[in-house]
């Protein structure tokens, strides 16, 4: 376990890639949905050089607890690296971790955060993948990609991995197409 100084407790990067492996496993067994969300806080490196280390302590322990108030008790977060969160959702496909993206940018990242003696305006971007079933490394590597491409987009930009692993829901709201020969 990793702890920011007082932070709600983290994973490490090494304990959240077991407990996706767990998850995988579950969910292969269990045949639900499983989803992994990479959030990262833009321009980290810049904030982390103006705030100095305590006050970019305090910044993350404070944007850890927000994202701690929204899991759920089965969910897991872990800190991948300076400025960079994993989310692993059980039950949760792609498109509902996409949702979660979300909400966590508007409550997570609406208001400033107080680093030391002052107040900064964090902004976040959000890569999603979900596991289908597909190895841990792999899911975690689309999920990079997708976060990659959302910072590409700019602040506050949500990136959902784009793979065959899951269908998409709204493929069942299509209406059928009546045909015109068949009406009575």
């Amino acid at each position: 376990m990793l702890c920011i100084r007082g932070a709600p407790m983290l994973l490490s990067r090494d304990a959240l890639v077991s407990a996706l492996f767990c998850e995988t496993d579950r969910a292969q067994r269990m045949k639900t949905p499983l989803a992994v969300i990479y959030c990262g806080i833009d321009d980290w490196v810049r904030w982390l050089s103006q705030l100095g280390e305590p006050g970019s302590d305090a910044a993350m322990h404070e944007i850890a607890g927000r994202i701690t108030r929204l899991l759920r008790c089965y969910d897991s977060l872990g800190q991948i690296a300076g400025g960079e969160f994993a989310l692993v959702l059980p039950g949760c496909n792609s498109f509902n971790a996409a949702k979660m993206s979300e909400r966590m940018n508007i409550e997570v990242f609406r208001a400033p955060v107080v680093a030391g003696n002052e107040q900064v305006q964090l902004a976040g971007c959000f890569g999603v993948a979900g596991s289908g079933g597909r190895s841990p490394f792999v899911v975690l590597r689309d999920a990079e990609r997708a976060l990659k491409n959302a910072r590409v987009r700019g602040a506050g930009s949500i990136e959902r991995c784009a793979t065959d692993a899951e269908p998409d829901p709204a493929m069942f709201l299509i209406p059928v197409i009546e045909d015109e020969a068949l009406r009575w």
